[in-house]
């Protein structure tokens, strides 16, 4: 148990500067999953700038290796299809009781799913995630980095606002998982379709390695 205290000094800018922070170096090895376990929903340009943001990386001194996106993925999923909701709505409880219609009806939608778990329901899923951050521990033992779409896809606003939930958890496919592994992430622009609309790629590591990120980001902006 944490005593009186203790949180301010985990934290205090003396100790933070004692941590020894991340560092990749001038070859940072990358992970990308297999392409069976990467989806673009069927959008083909994004598959191609993909591949070319995976090849720029490499040209700017990164080494690509394989990485097994399973844990993250299935630790993504338990946000929108996990007890998650209803820590959302103990924040927006109070709200949507008084005044739903305060809150957007694609945003009501999802977090209204919340209602349906159970304590039990919470139990099991914190052991479930327990276990896939240790499988993505493991995944960090070979590389620095794991680099991942930002967005398989894009959709216009009309198509969200007929099916929010799947088309949510769609473009949360590579984020979703980051906050509850406890990793660090730097979204970068990736280039742009035809229609001129943009692409990005993610960098993601474990915690603390935020100022690794940005010096990597910024060679493979350079």
């Amino acid at each position: 148990m944490l005593q009186r205290g203790s949180i301010s000094t985990i934290l205090s800018p003396a100790r933070l500067r004692l941590r020894k922070l991340p560092s990749f170096g001038p070859k940072p090895r990358f992970g990308v999953p297999l392409s069976d376990d990467l989806d673009f929903f069927g959008d083909r340009e994004a598959e191609s700038l993909f591949a070319a943001a995976t090849a720029e990386l490499e040209q700017v001194g990164g080494t690509r290796g394989k990485a097994a996106f399973a844990p993250f993925r299935d630790a993504g999923r338990l946000l929108y299809n996990g007890p998650w909701l209803a820590e959302r709505l103990h924040a927006t409880q109070a709200l949507l009781d008084d005044d739903p219609d305060a809150m957007l009806p694609v945003t009501r939608s999802i977090i209204e799913r919340g209602r349906h778990y159970s304590a039990l329901d919470a139990y099991r899923a914190q052991y479930e995630l327990a276990q896939l951050k240790r499988e993505a521990d493991v995944a960090f033992r070979s590389i620095d980095v794991l680099l991942l779409p930002t967005t398989g896809t894009i959709y216009e606003k009309a198509a969200v606002a007929a099916d929010p939930f799947r088309l949510n958890a769609n473009l949360g496919l590579y984020t979703n998982f980051v906050n509850l592994l406890d990793l660090a992430a730097i979204a970068v622009p990736g280039g742009f379709r035809e229609t001129g609309l943009p692409f990005g790629v993610s960098l993601i590591a474990p915690a603390f390695a935020e100022r690794a990120l940005l010096d990597l980001t910024a060679r493979f902006h350079a």
